[in-house]
């Protein structure tokens, strides 16, 4: 049995319920879970090469859409290269409107049940792209869609932790309004991107990159790993004068006071601004899914940046 063999088969019993595949299936981010708008600005992406998560694609996606083009998408996840075509896929195909029916798991009310989500009728205008993009994502859900129904794959495939639609149009500038989704149609065949599958951590990954997006990696592990990460990472991966995400983070404290004893240290500023000192080269505050929703000034949400001088 091949490895995407391993992997469809994985799929099916896990939409069949049988969940014993618990190590050999992750769930998929269908969208970012990051305001990658509210720092995406902080990276010169024109015309300059990318190391990134893959996640939900978004990642990709945005840094395309603000002028990345030699980009390395790198996931544990095998099942996110897949998603990351059928979103490419169908940007390629859809609409605006269509694209958002097709993957919003919400309609516009924001508390009704979005009954086009992954709808067989729209994924027929896009399967044929996806055929020519990636000939096993386009069998992976293509076989999906024809065993199984909406809801099933959406709620057994994909990880529930899905902002309010207003959030991930905000979170995502390609997505903002039709303007910008009609921006990154129009220029969408042309990305091409590298995947790696493997753990960034114990993994030799190849190549120097102008910036480096570790996304919320920096939440799974330990501050001793992070920063050997860091180091592998500068010296091996990182042009000169280029820029690394070393960190995005949701619940921090910049008071020692306010501690929760069981939070991790990398949510405790002064903690990781001692232990990182030489790796944090800016930080800034930026908004939060909350401030989306509730249209508040504050900016709770706070990203890492390392600057190679």
């Amino acid at each position: 049995m091949t490895n995407f063999e391993k992997n469809l088969f994985a799929v099916s019993s896990v939409c069949n319920g049988d969940h014993c595949f618990g190590e050999e299936f992750s769930k998929i981010y269908s969208f970012t879970t990051e305001n990658i708008s509210g720092y995406i600005d902080y990276f010169d992406l024109k015309d300059k090469s990318l190391l990134t998560v893959g996640s939900s694609g978004d990642q990709i996606l945005n840094a395309f859409y603000n002028g990345a083009r030699d980009i390395t998408l790198f996931d544990l996840n095998e099942y996110a290269k897949y998603y990351v075509y059928l979103k490419i896929s169908a940007i390629m195909s859809l609409s605006y409107e269509e694209f958002k029916l097709f993957f919003f798991t919400r309609s516009v009310n924001p508390f009704k049940e979005n009954k086009s989500m992954f709808s067989k009728e729209i994924f027929m205008k896009l399967k044929e792209n996806l055929r020519i993009l990636d000939y096993e994502s386009y069998l992976f859900f293509d076989e999906l869609f024809s065993l199984y129904d909406n809801k099933t794959i959406r709620e057994n495939l994909f990880d529930d932790d899905e902002s309010r639609n207003k959030v991930i149009l905000n979170y995502n500038n390609y997505l903002k309004d039709e303007n910008s989704y009609n921006k990154l149609k129009g220029i969408i065949n042309k990305l091409y991107f590298k995947y790696i599958n493997g753990d960034i951590f114990l993994d030799k990954i190849d190549g120097k990159y102008n910036n480096i997006f570790l996304s919320n990696l920096c939440s799974i592990t330990s501050l001793k790993n992070l920063r050997d990460l860091l180091v592998k990472i500068d010296k091996n991966n990182l042009k000169e004068d280029g820029s690394i995400l070393l960190g995005y983070l949701w619940d921090i404290s910049f008071d020692c006071n306010e501690f929760d004893k069981n939070w991790k240290d990398i949510y405790k500023m002064p903690i990781v601004r001692n232990y990182l000192k030489n790796y944090i080269s800016e930080t800034h505050s930026i908004k939060s899914s909350r401030d989306i929703m509730f249209d508040t000034n504050k900016k709770e949400d706070l990203v890492l940046i390392y600057r190679k001088k």
